[in-house]
């Protein structure tokens, strides 16, 4: 064959090749899914939680977290915001947390309500690690956990107090 017959075969070939490795560094494929146990110094000690990256930025990404947890004679649903930085896989994660916490839960929807409503506010800093492509992940965060328990009566008459706490949490991204 002639090598002028071949030479624009390679040529297309070539570039579709360059342009292909090229879209593919550009369009990296993120873990955006999370799921992992959380433990916890105060309020729900362990949870069951999904973690979602619904921002993919230059220096910070965001996630939200619903979690669920069952204990003895309570229920919690922590719900959070989590910003964390970097684009390897250790990051800083600053994260705010609101934890609704119901004990005697079974009595909640009866016309003989006793549940005692708490909550806790926990806006934290510490480490998260989580490969851009997924796999294994952890984070360990020190916070504040601000406790208010409101009287049954009135929900808005909050007695509230300042702990300082801990959490950590492990699980998988994919």
């Amino acid at each position: 064959m002639n090598n002028k017959k071949l030479l624009p075969f390679f040529v297309v070939t070539l570039l579709t090749t360059f342009i292909n490795y090229t879209y593919a560094q550009q369009t990296k494929n993120t873990a955006r899914n999370t799921f992992y146990a959380d433990f916890a110094s105060k309020g729900a000690t362990y949870s069951v939680n999904y973690d979602r990256i619904f921002s993919v930025g230059e220096k910070l990404s965001k996630t939200y977290r619903v979690g669920f947890a069952v204990l003895k004679n309570a229920v919690a649903l922590p719900l959070g915001i989590n910003f964390f930085t970097g684009h390897n896989a250790s990051h800083a994660e600053f994260s705010l947390t609101v934890v609704p916490y119901i004990e005697t839960y079974k009595d909640l929807f009866s016309g003989n309500n006793l549940s005692d409503k708490k909550l806790y506010i926990i806006p934290g800093a510490g480490y998260r690690y989580q490969k851009p492509e997924g796999g294994f992940f952890f984070k360990a965060i020190v916070a504040p956990v601000i406790y208010l328990d409101p009287p049954s009566d009135n929900f808005w008459k909050m007695d509230g107090k300042v702990y300082a706490g801990i959490t950590a949490g492990a699980g998988f991204s994919f």
